[in-house]
């Protein structure tokens, strides 16, 4: 995660399903995987969501609480009043793969108190890079009555089902993870400012080890979003 990606509308989707999942209950802690500087990449400049109601109407105090950071930072994000009561972070930026143990460890001692945490790499599930979360280290961060969550970018190698059950089952075995879901969503945005041409943000963000009631607030989720104009969405996979 990058500060120029701050407060985009890939940050409202994975939000606004963290707090859905969280409620009042749960203990979320965000492991950010972040990453200082600025990449040079266009991403992170979709803030439409801004003037959309759809969105607003998703998730108002998210919606409202994102709209009025002070600047585009995670600095800035861990401050918004948009995070369920003891929220906790880890932001020590990704080290060289040699420290990269350590590190792990770190995040783990920081999140220990959190019943949900998420992982929020550049590209998802990879390699030991800057721009992944491993497999190695779902399992590290895994504990009884725990939930952990992560984004997924599906690549075109294969087909999206195909990609799914691939995905599942490395997680079964590599992470000694059961009990999963992935929730599946494509939000169409502006090719650029002001177009009326769209292009898809395909996004998916998997649940692995979570309860009944994680499970209802996650298709009830995924019910909602699905209503909202230029957004599919769906879960896959049974708990």
């Amino acid at each position: 995660m990058r500060d120029q990606y701050a407060g985009d509308v890939s940050d409202v989707l994975k939000f606004a399903f963290l707090r859905a999942l969280a409620g009042a209950d749960r203990t979320l802690g965000i492991a950010w995987y972040y990453a200082p500087g600025d990449d040079g990449r266009p991403d992170g400049r979709h803030l439409e969501w801004r003037d959309e109601a759809a969105w607003r109407l998703l998730d108002e105090e998210l919606h409202a609480g994102l709209a009025t950071l002070p600047e585009r930072s995670i600095a800035a994000l861990e401050q918004a009043v948009i995070w369920p009561k003891g929220a906790l972070f880890h932001r020590e930026p990704m080290p060289p793969r040699v420290e990269r143990s350590a590190w792990g460890a770190r995040k783990r001692t920081a999140l220990d108190g959190a019943d949900i945490v998420f992982l929020d790499p550049d590209n998802g599930i990879g390699g030991e890079t800057e721009k992944h979360a491993t497999f190695s280290e779902i399992r590290l961060l895994r504990k009884p009555e725990r939930a952990i969550v992560f984004i997924t970018f599906p690549g075109r190698s294969m087909t999206h089902d195909a990609l799914l059950r691939q995905l599942h089952e490395r997680l079964m075995v590599e992470a000694d993870a059961g009990n999963l879901i992935t929730l599946r969503t494509n939000v169409s945005v502006p090719r650029s400012a002001g177009s009326r041409s769209y292009v898809q943000r395909q996004r998916w963000f998997t649940v692995v080890g979570l309860d009944a009631e994680l499970t209802a607030r996650a298709q009830a989720f995924a019910t909602a979003l699905a209503s909202m104009p230029r957004v599919r969405a769906r879960l896959d996979g049974a708990a």
